[in-house]
């Protein structure tokens, strides 16, 4: 799909879109695969990764107001008390910074952490200014060693990227739903082991 999306147009407008839409699903395939279109020199490398920026940027951005949403819409709020949220509100509440650094760094939390911000009320002016620092270090830390590795086998780059785009995304995928099941054990064992205390 994506290789159908890219040969579609060689117009860096078209190319820039796709990058930013493509941050929205999988934001670490999005970096890789913005660092690689860089390299075969489909796409200028600055202009890659301020596509890369923009689109983690609106993203993030967007489920932060969700969060946040949840003081209008007790519909909402009641849909999204889940304890994949819940856990990060108080962490959210006391140490922000910390909280979202180790939000950027988990793929499995990213989703529920960026809605817990606006649970928990994080301002938005230390919420724009924590993630845009964190996600400027950890897009340009892979951004580069994409496109360092791409330019090192540019000459077969053509011949496997497409092969290998399906095999990084079903493993990037699975990576993260174990990570997000851990995670989600993590808490459940948390909270039975409260309750336990509670009732004896």
């Amino acid at each position: 799909m994506l290789d159908m999306m890219l040969n579609y147009s060689d117009n860096p407008y078209w190319l820039i879109a796709v990058v930013v839409v493509s941050t929205f699903m999988l934001e670490d395939l999005a970096i890789i695969g913005a660092g690689l279109l860089a390299a075969s020199g489909k796409m200028n490398p600055e202009v890659a990764f301020m596509a890369v920026l923009v689109g983690m940027t609106i993203g993030d951005t967007a489920l932060y107001f969700v969060g946040r949403a949840t003081v209008l819409w007790p519909w909402l709020a009641q849909k999204l008390d889940t304890p994949m949220i819940q856990s990060q509100v108080i962490p959210l509440q006391h140490t922000p910074w910390q909280q979202l650094m180790l939000i950027r760094c988990m793929p499995g939390l990213r989703t529920f952490g960026y809605i817990a911000c606006g649970i928990a009320k994080v301002p938005l002016g230390k919420f724009m200014l924590a993630n845009s620092l964190s996600i400027f270090v950890w897009a340009a830390g892979i951004f580069m060693v994409a496109l360092y590795l791409g330019r090192q086998y540019a000459e077969n780059l053509e011949q496997w990227l497409w092969w290998l785009l399906p095999v990084v995304l079903l493993i990037f995928i699975l990576g993260q739903r174990k990570v997000r099941q851990s995670l989600e054990a993590e808490i459940e064992e948390s909270h039975q082991q409260d309750a336990s205390k509670a009732s004896s």
